[in-house]
């Protein structure tokens, strides 16, 4: 019996001192554990905003041609130009790594991206009357090519099917031929769509302005062209440019002589009206200069380059489509190309797309300098 109160005893002792730690050790514990996570997040944020400073690449001006667009979110493609050929270049703007993607002994045209970036259209130019489109995948793989005989080239991918390209081909005297062609298909069909400029809403159906070429006006009605039952749709009356994107039918639509204007925002389905921005635009001699604008189809959020009431500057300023709200971004710039990154948070900016902007914190830097 003596045994067992002893060893009751000791037992309540052991339990009293190792279940009873003092307040400050507990605190001191937490503390620890709270410089411990704040060093994680810390380190954490470091490494993020250490992947976000922007590197700038050094180039031979005169073999530069210009920034293409982006491979991704976090890479480009730029073009350079030069005696022997030419050549398309990955750059991975934040650890600064540059790659071969394509090289020709034609001069490059231009490089575009369909809506995905799975597909990039390489325009190479082998004499004045002839054009070369090669459609290459992410991994720099040739899916596709083809030529047309032509002087000039406009050419719109599809939004909806990505593997869709609409190209009308300019003669000299203006005569034309259009092509929609499909890579993923090997299929090119030629003259199937009367009209020389569409912007594609889907596999079939199409957005055209009806500009009469009898009478010239710097204004004309948009219709939408139903390529299953060949019925067409009135979409809005006074518009002067058209642009579509995965969801909504856009437009510039003239108010006044004055150039004072709307951006409107329809849906690609019903052609409903689902937003309107005020803008202002500028008169050239025969007819209306367009602003150069994108949208951020992951957030429904239009960028614009907007002139200023004075009309001696502009400032890019962004509408989003939700919310109908319109903000400045930056002051004080010029209306040159702009090309959102596909998450929407980058912007490449410039007349040969040689700038970059952060529109997290509306900052423009350099992505190109000039060796």
């Amino acid at each position: 019996m003596r045994f067992t109160k002893l060893s009751i005893i000791s037992l309540l002792i052991f339990l009293v001192t190792t279940g009873c730690t003092p307040s400050h050790q507990q605190e001191d514990d937490q503390n620890l554990l709270s410089e411990e996570d704040n060093s994680t997040l810390h380190t954490e944020k470091e490494s993020q905003d250490l992947q976000e400073v922007i590197k700038p690449i050094s180039l031979d001006e005169m073999e530069f041609h210009s920034v293409a667009g982006w491979k991704n979110n976090q890479e480009i493609l730029y073009i350079t130009n030069n005696a022997s050929g030419a050549a398309v270049f990955t750059y991975q703007i934040f650890n600064g790594q540059s790659d071969l993607f394509f090289q020709s002994e034609h001069p490059i045209v231009q490089v575009m991206a369909n809506a995905d970036q799975s597909l990039f259209l390489i325009h190479t130019s082998p004499s004045s009357y002839e054009a070369e489109l090669i459609f290459m995948n992410q991994n720099g793989e040739v899916v596709y090519e083809t030529s047309v005989a032509s002087t000039e080239l406009n050419y719109t991918w599809n939004h909806m099917v990505t593997s869709q390209l609409f190209v009308s081909s300019f003669n000299e005297d203006w005569t034309y031929h259009t092509y929609v062609i499909d890579p993923k298909k090997n299929s090119i069909v030629k003259d199937s769509i009367a009209v020389p400029f569409i912007q594609w809403i889907d596999e079939t159906s199409y957005t055209t302005i009806e500009w009469d070429d009898s009478t010239p006006s710097l204004t004309a009605p948009l219709y939408r062209y139903n390529g299953q039952n060949q019925q067409e749709a009135l979409v809005a009356n006074e518009v002067v440019a058209n642009t579509n994107y995965e969801g909504y039918i856009t437009s510039i639509e003239l108010g006044n002589e004055e150039g004072d204007a709307a951006v409107r925002f329809y849906r690609s389905d019903g052609l409903q009206k689902v937003g309107e921005m005020p803008t202002r635009l500028v008169s050239l001699y025969s007819d209306w200069s367009i602003p150069y604008h994108d949208l951020d189809v992951k957030n429904d959020i239009f960028y614009l380059l907007e002139v200023n009431i004075e009309k001696t500057s502009f400032s890019l300023v962004s509408y989003s489509i939700e919310n109908k709200e319109k903000r400045t971004v930056l002051e004080n710039i010029d209306n040159l190309p702009i090309r959102l990154s596909p998450k929407g948070d980058y912007a490449l900016y410039g007349a040969r797309l040689e700038k970059v902007i952060k529109l997290e914190d509306d900052r423009m830097e350099d992505l190109i300098i000039f060796k």
